[in-house]
């Protein structure tokens, strides 16, 4: 996983924008990666999938299953503005996809995995028709009804919070969206502990759209969206291959290809659910997280405060009103701030 990163991070890389030729350079180097790999091309043409406007492309590639159905793990692999390297943004999360590519051939699964690769996801492209993601969404090389999972990784190379900070904190990662699709949250709860990685699940709502997994969940499709977070490195110019936790990226890796196989492998299929809540689990991930950060952070003191008061205001059904997840929100979104 470091040899991917530090290449798509080097200089023949970078600038990895859509049309460079950094951006170039990187597609071509993945494209012989997914061929070493073995996997099958899934492609418009081979690996690629054009999005002509911006001399950019998506690549895609097949694991086949026994049935005719997909689970789809995606993440960008174009990096912010030209003097940013992208390391933890997001080439740490293409090395994992990869990783993860390469083990699940080892395994026999139910359904088909999709390993998309996606350009085009920074600004000025983010949330337009001609991100990568959505891209796909409109111009699918496969039926969309057959996609019955999407699991996005960005974000997902660094430690989080302060280097001093206990390891329940820097081994942490969220997972959203879970409480979107019928049966993932049970799913998820199933997996087996990890050493070295801590997944944390919260609802969509608590962050603003932040990746791929957007343009699926507006389809309807269900999706789990794995990240850190943004932090002090996020879209500059030291977001560098040496500050990455590769340790816990390894960890990641073990745990997302256990998650992997059992969305393959699981007996129903998931419905998409739009108005899908579970502030309960949202609340349990925020305390034990806020918990262990209050030595370090006022700021994650005084939410640990509002957060704990809220479990007393979960209705019968464990539901918050629309006021107080927007009051969560808004506490997350201050103790990332402070922690970067």
């Amino acid at each position: 996983m470091q040899t991917v990163v530090e290449y798509l991070c080097s200089p023949a890389c970078l600038p990895r924008n859509p049309g460079t030729d950094g951006g170039l350079a990187a597609r071509t180097y993945l494209k012989g990666r997914l061929e070493e790999l073995g996997l099958e091309p899934a492609g418009e043409h081979g690996f690629e999938q054009a999005i002509p406007s911006l001399g950019a492309g998506n690549l895609l590639a097949r694991i086949p299953g026994r049935g005719d159905r997909y689970v789809l793990l995606a993440a960008h692999y174009d990096a912010c503005l030209e003097d940013n390297p992208g390391a933890d943004d997001n080439a740490a999360a293409v090395a994992i996809t990869l990783e993860v590519a390469a083990r699940l051939r080892e395994h026999n699964l139910e359904r088909s995995v999709i390993i998309a690769l996606f350009d085009a996801e920074e600004p000025p492209y983010f949330l337009g028709p001609t991100m990568g993601s959505q891209w796909f969404v409109d111009h699918p090389t496969v039926p969309l009804e057959e996609i019955d999972m999407m699991i996005c990784l960005d974000l997902v190379g660094h430690a989080l919070g302060p280097a001093e900070g206990p390891s329940q904190v820097r081994e942490s990662v969220f997972v959203l969206g879970a409480e979107k699709s019928t049966g993932t949250g049970e799913l998820m709860a199933s997996l087996g502990d990890r050493a070295g990685i801590r997944p944390l699940r919260i609802d969509n709502y608590v962050v603003e759209p932040l990746s791929d997994y957007d343009a699926f969940m507006h389809a309807q499709i269900p999706f789990l969206f794995y990240t850190v977070g943004r932090w002090e490195h996020y879209h500059m110019p030291t977001d560098t291959p040496e500050k990455l936790d590769y340790e816990k990226m390894a960890a990641l890796a073990d745990h997302l290809t256990d998650c992997m196989v059992a969305m393959a492998n699981r007996h129903d299929r998931p419905a998409f659910v739009a108005d899908g809540f579970d502030d309960e689990t949202t609340i349990a991930s925020l305390e034990g997280l806020l918990s262990a950060l209050a030595h370090f952070s006022d700021h994650a003191q005084m939410a640990l405060m509002v957060v704990s008061s809220l479990r007393t205001t979960l209705d019968a059904d464990g539901g918050l009103s629309s006021r107080e997840r927007a009051t969560i929100r808004r506490l997350v979104e201050q103790v990332e701030m402070a922690l970067s």
